[in-house]
């Protein structure tokens, strides 16, 4: 291939790619870190003046359920903590009023953020149906990187005019 052509394609395949953009990485959120004590975060909630609900035990995890941590629509946070060490925060949100097309749009802005900040997230989970009346609908998206996953989780469950609807951040070291 002649310089001039090699140029060419070079050219080409470097405007074809797009632009590029640092990704950031995937943190446990408030500031915390990876495999920090029940403890250590019972003070954090504390000073936060949010409050530790209920402690459990789930397998071989310890989850501590927190309500009262300010930030716009969220409704309680799980602390999941496998050998002592923090491993999952589980941000539940809910936005109660809101019609379906007005969650849909705020799910979607969601994702978008968490795209721009992490990378394209992939679509794990895509479902719709009907169990014994309950018409259900699960979407996921889940972006990886470096031992940390992040997903995004909108789920709703609906028999006659009983509605539930769940969306969810779990930020987990993997």
């Amino acid at each position: 291939m002649p310089l001039r052509s090699f140029q060419i394609f070079v050219l080409a395949v470097a405007l074809s790619a797009g632009p590029v953009r640092a990704q950031q990485e995937i943190k446990a959120p408030f500031g915390m870190q990876w495999g920090e004590s029940p403890d250590r975060i019972r003070t954090v909630v504390t000073n936060a003046k949010a409050k530790v609900v209920e402690e459990r035990t789930s397998g071989k995890r310890e989850v501590m359920a927190v309500d009262g941590i300010v930030q716009e629509g969220l409704k309680r946070t799980l602390f999941y903590f496998e050998e002592g060490g923090l491993s999952e925060v589980e941000l539940q949100y809910d936005r109660e009023g809101w019609d379906d097309a007005r969650v849909g749009s705020w799910v979607s802005t969601i994702k978008t953020q968490a795209d721009r900040k992490y990378g394209p997230g992939r679509l794990y989970a895509d479902e719709r149906g009907d169990a014994d009346g309950v018409q259900h609908t699960l979407r996921g998206w889940l972006w990886l990187q470096n031992f940390v996953s992040l997903r995004l989780v909108h789920y709703t469950a609906q028999q006659g005019e009983q509605k539930m609807r769940r969306i969810s951040l779990h930020y987990c070291a993997e």
